[in-house]
C-alpha cells in the first residue's frame, strides 16, 4: 500500500518549471506518473510479479490527478459524473452561465480544492492568488481563498492558456440532512476497501461558499449521522464500487454530490490516497487489516 509522496511532490510537481500556476502542468504529472511507474519496476525487480499484491496499483496511483483522463474513465464505466463544458473560446464558457447554474474552471492537475475558478451570472470568483495583472499561487500549506474578479475576462484569457477543465456547476441539497443544516452547501465521500464499503462521511459547508473542501473551512458528519436514508446509502455505495472499478483501486475515497435531488448523484473525485477518518468516528486502519475487508482477495 502506498502513500501520497510529499516530498517528491512538493519537490518536483507543486511549483513545476514549465508554468508558475499550479496544478496546470503536464510536465508534473509526467513526473508524478513516472515516480509511481518507477516504484513498480524496482518492487518487481525485487520481488518478482507474484508476490506483489497492491491496495493501490502503482500504474493506477496517479490517475485521478489528472480531471479529464479521471471522467474519461468513469464514464466508460457508466459512472455518472460531472458534465464537461466543451468550449472554443471564453465567450462560449461565459455563455454557458445561466441564473440557476454556474461553471467551474478547475486546474487539470490540482487537488485539495487548490487552482478553482467559478463563473456565476453575477459573480466571478477564483482561489488562484492574483498579483497586479496575473495569477499566481498561495502557500503551499496556506488556505486558498476566493478573490472576487467579476468581470476580468484579461485574468480568465490567461487562464485558459492553461490546462483546465470546466464543468457545469452542481446543485446540491441538503434537504435530506438534519432540517438544522438545511440549506448548506454538502458533498459526501464513500470508503471503498477491498468489495465493501464501510464508512462514508458528509462534509459541509455554508451555502455562499463554492467548495465543499476541508481547506474551505468545511465541517463533517459521519455516517450513521448524516441523515441519508438507506436507499441513499445503497445508491452511494453502488457508485462508489463503480467507480473504484473504474479506476482500477481497491483501496480509495470517493467524492459524490448531488445534483439537485437525492436521485442524481454525481462522482466528482476519486482519491487513490484519500485521508483516514477520525478513529473515533471509524477505525479505517482496523478494518482494512481485518479479515473481512477483502482488500487483498
Amino acid at each position: 500500500m502506498f502513500f501520497f509522496p510529499f516530498t517528491f511532490w512538493n519537490a518536483y510537481c507543486e511549483v513545476p518549471e514549465d508554468t508558475r500556476l499550479y496544478g496546470t502542468s503536464r510536465l508534473a504529472y509526467e513526473r508524478f506518473r513516472g515516480y509511481f511507474l518507477q516504484v513498480k519496476d524496482r518492487l518487481e525487480q525485487r520481488f518478482g510479479t507474484q508476490q506483489l499484491h497492491y491496495a493501490v496499483p502503482p500504474e493506477n496511483a496517479y490517475v485521478d490527478r489528472d480531471k479529464i483522463e479521471t471522467i474519461r474513465r468513469l464514464r466508460l464505466h457508466n459512472v455518472p459524473t460531472s458534465e464537461p463544458v466543451g468550449y472554443t473560446s471564453l465567450h462560449d464558457i461565459i455563455g454557458s452561465v445561466t441564473q440557476e447554474r454556474g461553471v467551474f474552471i478547475k486546474c487539470r492537475y490540482g487537488a485539495e480544492g487548490k487552482g478553482i475558478t467559478v463563473l456565476h451570472h453575477d459573480r466571478w470568483v477564483t482561489n488562484y492568488r492574483i498579483e497586479g495583472d496575473r495569477l499566481t499561487n498561495h502557500g503551499v500549506n496556506g488556505l486558498w481563498h476566493f478573490t472576487d474578479i467579476t468581470g476580468r475576462e484579461d485574468l480568465l484569457n490567461q487562464l485558459l492558456q492553461h490546462e483546465v477543465i470546466v464543468e457545469r456547476e452542481i446543485l446540491t441539497t441538503a434537504v435530506c440532512l438534519d432540517p438544522a443544516l438545511r440549506g448548506k452547501k454538502f458533498d459526501l465521500r464513500a470508503y471503498v476497501v477491498g468489495q465493501g464499503v464501510p464508512h462514508m462521511f458528509v462534509r459541509l459547508n455554508d451555502a455562499r461558499n463554492e467548495v465543499t473542501n476541508f481547506s474551505q473551512g468545511a465541517t463533517i458528519k459521519h455516517h450513521p449521522n448524516t441523515g441519508l436514508k438507506e436507499d441513499c446509502l445503497r445508491f452511494v455505495r453502488q457508485i462508489a464500487q463503480q467507480a473504484a472499478e473504474a479506476m482500477g483501486l481497491r483501496f480509495v475515497g470517493v467524492d459524490i454530490m448531488f445534483d439537485g435531488d437525492l436521485n442524481n448523484a454525481k462522482v466528482i473525485e476519486t482519491q487513490a490516497f484519500t485521508d483516514f477518518p477520525c478513529i473515533t468516528k471509524f477505525d479505517l486502519g482496523a478494518y482494512m487489516i481485518s479479515d473481512t475487508s477483502g482488500l487483498f482477495i
